[in-house]
């Protein structure tokens, strides 16, 4: 029978694995794109396509959080002993999820408000793909951690 810290193992590697390749090609499609696309066109088309991006985003950055927490509790509820694997894995999970709050909630919401200038913009889209290739570390840190806990298994 296959145990349960097995298959929240399972479900970690598959959720964070898509949250990864998804923040990898928003980050080598849109951004590339962003960052050419004039000013006044990024803005205007950020209030139709933002809301998508969100959409897609939201459940998806809450799944790839919350099933790996619950994995990472569990198996350290059963045995506090771990490996420290799964201590990274845990961390790198905060990790990637903190960004949003200490950087791309307020940054959206500029984009979304227009409340940057269009000289601003471009300092404002570097800073962001900077944000999120340090939270797409984060992401293949924990993804990496969730394999090789799942292969060792």
């Amino acid at each position: 029978m296959i145990e349960l810290e097995a298959i929240l193992l399972l479900l970690s590697v598959a959720v964070l694995g898509v949250f990864l390749g998804a923040q990898i090609a928003e980050a080598c499609l849109f951004v590339p794109i962003w960052k050419e696309m004039d000013a006044d066109v990024f803005f205007e088309q950020h209030q139709s396509v933002g809301p998508l991006i969100y959409r897609f985003f939201a459940p998806l950055t809450i799944a790839a959080t919350v099933i790996p927490l619950i994995t990472v509790l569990l198996i350290l509820i059963r045995d506090p002993t771990q490996n420290s694997l799964i201590w990274v894995m845990g961390v790198s999970t905060l990790a990637f999820f903190s960004t949003y709050s200490l950087y791309f909630k307020n940054a959206n919401q500029k984009f979304a408000d227009r409340t940057l200038s269009n000289d601003e913009l471009p300092v404002e889209l570097q800073k962001w793909s900077n944000w999120h290739w340090t939270r797409i570390g984060f992401e293949a840190i924990a993804f990496v951690c969730s394999i090789i806990l799942l292969l060792n298994k």
